[in-house]
């Protein structure tokens, strides 16, 4: 069955979603929005300035006391997430479409992948709402004291626009089920699921005020960020704005998990068997969702002996990839998200050529694709240490290949001086399966496969400028509570 849809018959807004309503009016700038396929402009936005922010902040407050959402039966709360995931589910062709007709994610992907994805995280944490413990240490005889959980209260969030459904559950559903109100942000370049996301959370049975949409750009997540209300700030973004995101954060001493940029290698040891299996990794690896993801493969490390083997396998691989608008379930490569994205990719490109790098495949747009921009798949050699093309993320379907003649000089390859998020290993050696992936430093480290897994209770996050922190998995529910010691003096 065909997943095709015509664009022109979606209508979608994108207003605020405060106190469980739709609120159109905000005292920020207005920002047009156009959808990546064709750069159509399809609505505006009015941006939340900082009266609009502390209107919601307020709401959430409000909502926290009048609701008692922390203090509920864990299993109540528990209750209403999965009744909000079922919703999820249960409009997955409404979601699924909107999100192909607003963001770069194909129809293709979107249905079977995006929505599922959602309702699944959310239905993750429901199930953990019981699961919250406490725990008692070790004292005297005339004392008892207790480590307790609690949520922070108000949690800014703030999402990036690869991926908003998913990026949205991932932090809306944990800070929920922790007892907390969330104010979530999401890009001003794909605003539209998050308010429909919030809608089905009220439909759930969430209390109103607790899952509040403030559309914008980077002057309303800071205004987030600083509001006094907000006890907890958790950011997925650019490793430049993640910066920002802290200074603001630092400046009123609240804690932050920040998910930023990556750099990720891909290393091949030479004793792989399947060729045909590994080049088809790596061409995912580097190409989907245009290459706009944070953890993409984009350093490639193989032995000098096989690079040019598994190169050309490569090449012929994403020579299939079709370009093509995102509502056209034929399409298997993504667009760029916006003019201002490509611009910044091709600069970058341009700059590493400029220092050294040649161009193996690819390197233009597409011509005659469709009315937005779509980059070829690219390959690079020669990037050197000091290009921009090693220091910098393309953020579009570009790869550069590294050949080594040893395993140490390997490992050595995959350091990158700033980024730290995710890297993958791949050999048939069960030893070295085991043992390698401790030598390369990256919060995320896949053996014999590269992208995430559909799986909700593993944890991710990166190191040293790829942010600190984790979401999913318990830690991703830890990162919404905060400790507490109770101590009980039993004596008189």
């Amino acid at each position: 069955m065909s997943l095709s849809f015509d664009p022109d018959k979606i209508r979608a807004d994108a207003p605020h979603f405060i106190d469980g309503r739709r609120v159109a009016d905000g005292d920020g700038a207005e920002i047009e929005v156009r959808r990546p396929s064709d750069l159509r402009v399809v609505t505006s936005i009015k941006a939340a300035g900082e009266e609009t922010v502390d209107r919601a902040a307020r709401s959430a407050v409000a909502a926290l006391g009048e609701s008692r959402w922390a203090g509920r039966n864990p299993r109540d709360r528990a209750a209403v997430l999965i009744r909000f995931a079922d919703l999820v589910v249960r409009n997955v062709e409404e979601l699924a479409r909107l999100e192909a007709w607003s963001s770069t994610r194909l129809i293709a992907e979107t249905v079977p992948r995006d929505v599922v994805r959602t309702a699944e995280i959310i239905r993750y944490y429901g199930e953990q709402a019981d699961k919250i413990e406490g725990v008692l240490t070790t004292t005297a005889a005339d004392a008892t004291c207790m480590i307790v959980h609690e949520p922070y209260g108000v949690v800014g969030a703030i999402i990036p626009w690869n991926f908003p459904l998913i990026n949205a559950a991932m932090k809306v559903a944990p800070a929920l089920v922790a007892g907390n109100a969330v104010l979530l942000k999401p890009s001003e370049l794909t605003p539209f699921s998050a308010v429909r996301l919030a809608e089905l959370a009220v439909e759930a049975g969430l209390p109103a005020g607790l899952f509040n949409v403030l559309q914008g750009g980077g002057a309303t997540g800071s205004a987030i960020v600083r509001h006094p209300a907000v006890g907890k700030v958790s950011f997925t973004g650019s490793t430049a704005t993640g910066r920002r995101i802290l200074e603001d954060a630092a400046a009123g001493t609240k804690p932050a998990t920040l998910e930023l940029g990556g750099k990720s290698p891909i290393v091949v040891l030479p004793d792989v068997r399947d060729r045909a299996r590994l080049a088809g990794l790596i061409a995912n690896a580097f190409t989907y969702n245009g290459g706009q993801v944070c953890t993409a493969g984009t350093r490639l490390i193989v032995h000098r002996a096989q690079a040019d083997e598994l190169i050309d396998r490569v090449a012929a691989i994403v020579a299939t990839r079709r370009p093509g608008p995102t509502w056209d379930d034929t399409s298997s490569l993504s667009p760029i998200v916006s003019e201002r994205q490509a611009a910044r990719a091709e600069s970058l490109l341009k700059g590493t050529v400029a220092a050294g790098a040649t161009i193996r495949l690819g390197g233009r747009r597409h011509a005659g694709a469709n009315a937005g921009i779509f980059l070829e798949p690219t390959v690079l050699e020669g990037v050197g240490p000091s290009s921009p093309g090693f220091l910098e993320e393309f953020f579009a379907p570009i790869l550069a290949v590294y050949r080594y003649d040893d395993e140490e000089e390997a490992i050595a390859l995959a350091y990158h001086p700033l980024y730290a998020l995710a890297a993958s290993l791949h050999t048939d050696d069960a030893a070295k399966a085991m043992a390698l992936p401790r030598r390369i430093e990256a919060g995320f480290v896949w053996v014999n496969a590269h992208g995430r897994a559909p799986e909700s209770t593993a944890p991710q996050g990166g190191f040293r400028g790829s942010g600190y922190g984790k979401d999913m998995g318990r830690a991703g529910l830890e990162a919404y509570l905060r400790q507490k010691t109770v101590w009980h003096s039993h004596s008189m």
